[in-house]
């Protein structure tokens, strides 16, 4: 190929690219800066009939020109495990207009979480799996304070329709 279409070829590929960065993000991508910064706090877990106090970090960054945030989340307190860690990559598919959170912890999880577009300040996320063969489903919901200071969360476990743990956590920037 000669070096000129080689040229052509690159600026062709780039092009797409370079016009998205001279726009403003899309607002669900933009959505995502909320979740940007140092957050702290404390919640619970319930699994089955035990309950526990729970200490989280959670420390979000953006990546990829602005187009997805990147994470690390730190739980203290689970019974049985010193810490639990998990990091999470999020961002915006406009073709399918989902938001997709991907985790991977410590515990040999790795989901693949799917939500739907914002409703103000209420974000829902979703990974359906299974768990010994049986069907699975992780539902994650966020709540942010109209400052976008204070977030509390909520992950609920359902295994064949049952629910088998729930963690609650108010954290704060």
């Amino acid at each position: 190929m000669k070096t000129l279409d080689r040229l052509f070829c690159v600026l062709a590929l780039l092009a797409p690219a370079s016009a998205l960065a001279d726009d403003a993000l899309p607002k669900p991508v933009a959505d995502l800066e909320r979740l940007v910064g140092e957050w702290h706090g404390s919640g619970s877990l319930r699994a089955g009939k035990d309950t526990a106090k729970l200490a989280a970090t959670w420390s979000c960054a953006r990546t990829s020109a602005q187009f997805g945030v990147l994470c690390h989340f730190r739980v203290t307190g689970i019974p049985g495990v010193p810490s639990y860690e998990e990091t999470d990559l999020l961002g915006y598919e406009p073709n399918a207009q989902r938001y997709h959170w991907y985790s991977v912890t410590n515990a040999g999880e790795t989901h693949d979480h799917v939500g739907s577009g914002a409703s103000g300040d209420a974000l829902r996320f979703v990974f359906k799996g299974t768990q010994e063969g049986k069907p699975l489903e992780e539902v994650i919901d966020l709540g942010f304070s109209s400052g976008g200071r204070a977030v509390t969360g909520k992950a609920e476990t359902f295994v064949a329709g049952t629910s088998v743990s729930v963690m609650q956590l108010s954290l704060a920037k």
